[in-house]
């Protein structure tokens, strides 16, 4: 009997107070501005914080130098589009207050992780936006939680560090969510069969193992997982796992065929010599399937991967990957043509999109609270977050501190260039588990 993959709860009622005037927030971008419900009175009149004239730092975990560096820069540059505009918006209110950001390149490095989080409490810091990946968000949660130093991160998803009451809080859904998209994506396509090739951490292992129960769970006893192949993540060479990937396909080819055999990649911009790797080596079997090879929210939208190195090895097998998709709305386009404007060379994706909210969040969180105490800011950020419309459009979380789930969109590599492929919607909770739905817009 096949067993229903855990699903996820939905955020505890809280009692709305008095001073969330400060964060019943519709934030108006570029002006800078944000309007209260409750008007912007209650939040000079109800913080001693806002009439102090102090400065307080938000510190920032961001990698701009390895594999996800790409997307640290995103963060880098929208984080600080956030800073200006929050400053604007407290200016604006009368309040004395000011914000601003401390950013540290941690490298993908859980050790420069942890010093850097160190040293950021050692100097006062108490609400840090950040790390990137899960891997580094579970090896400094013990001293966050034990200093009581508030993390929000735009883009660690890994289902095991969906903790109550913990001082880490998501602005993504977690990887529960995205395994089942993914699982679903994989089957429309006709695969009876799954390989899995993934990075040996916290994200990878908890995707993985998602997407595989996912997987077996939605195609039930026709379906097979062939093997999970796990890498370390300091992986130059690809070859052993490359070699595993090449006899577990043709192990099992005559059983399912070539057009059945699904290769899925759980990766992070490494994927862009893994394919490399695959293509040279194995050129005469490469890319083995006749479906697209799959890929994950690691790899979607990355300019590194579709780069003139990478771009044209990727595109033969299309990368058809899930991102969670936030709710466009008008101060999306307004952030994103103010992004385009000071930074022309990148593009703001859903985790450039979160890191602002993010910093928003913990400015918010930090007036609720009415004083810089990791604390009482990690005591109203539910509150803050449930009441709070951003750049993702509305970002209510689960008592884990995760993102409530939503729709992924689907993209997908065409001529080493990123296209929108379709969007996974996932069950009304009251509905039957294979009730999600997935709409095509370009199949790949």
């Amino acid at each position: 009997m096949q067993t229903q993959p855990q699903q996820q709860s939905g955020p505890s009622k809280r009692t709305v107070s008095l001073a969330i005037a400060i964060i019943l927030l519709i934030v108006g971008i570029g002006a800078g501005t944000a309007i209260g419900y409750f008007g912007v009175s209650r939040l000079t009149g109800n913080s001693a914080l806002c009439t102090s004239g102090q400065t307080l730092t938000i510190g920032e975990l961001l990698d701009l130098s390895q594999d996800l560096s790409s997307q640290g820069k995103r963060a880098q540059a929208s984080s600080k589009l956030a800073i200006q505009d929050i400053n604007s918006f407290l200016s604006g209110t009368g309040c004395s207050l000011r914000f601003t950001n401390a950013v540290s390149d941690y490298a993908l490095n859980n050790d420069q992780a942890q010093t850097a989080l160190s040293n950021f409490a050692a100097s006062g810091v108490q609400v840090v936006v950040g790390p990137l990946n899960s891997g580094t968000a579970q090896f400094i949660l013990g001293y966050a939680n034990s200093h009581k130093i508030v993390l929000i991160s735009p883009s660690s998803t890994a289902p095991q560090l969906a903790i109550p009451n913990d001082y880490l809080f998501r602005t993504v859904p977690n990887d529960a969510n995205q395994g089942h998209a993914d699982a679903r994506m994989m089957l429309d396509r006709g695969a009876q069969a799954l390989i899995i090739v993934a990075r040996q951490d916290t994200y990878g292992t908890g995707l993985a193992n998602a997407t595989s129960s996912f997987f077996t769970y939605l195609g039930g006893s026709s379906v097979k997982v062939i093997d999970t192949i796990f890498y370390p993540t300091d992986t130059t060479d690809f070859s052993t796992y490359l070699s595993t990937l090449n006899t577990d396909f043709n192990n099992n080819v005559g059983t399912y065929g070539a057009g059945h055999i699904a290769i899925d990649v759980i990766a992070f911009e490494e994927f862009g010599s893994f394919i490399l790797k695959a293509q040279s080596s194995y050129n005469t079997a490469f890319p083995w399937s006749t479906l697209p090879w799959f890929g994950t929210d690691g790899e979607a939208q990355d300019s590194v991967i579709v780069n003139a190195t990478y771009g044209g090895a990727v595109s033969q097998v299309k990368l058809p990957s899930t991102l969670y998709a936030q709710s466009d709305n008008s101060k999306t386009l307004a952030l994103i043509d103010a992004f385009k404007a000071a930074n022309p060379s990148l593009i703001c994706d859903s985790y450039c999109l979160g890191a602002y909210d993010d910093m928003w969040l913990a400015a918010l969180a930090t007036l609720q609270a009415g004083v810089n105490d990791g604390a009482k800011i990690q005591a109203a950020m539910l509150t803050v977050a449930q009441n709070y419309f951003g750049v993702q459009g509305w970002v209510g979380m689960q008592a884990s501190g995760d993102l409530i789930p939503s729709s992924y969109q689907i993209w997908k590599v065409v001529s080493s260039n990123w296209v929108f492929a379709g969007t996974w919607t996932p069950a009304l909770p009251t509905a039957a588990q294979n009730t999600d739905t997935l709409s095509w817009t370009s199949p790949p």
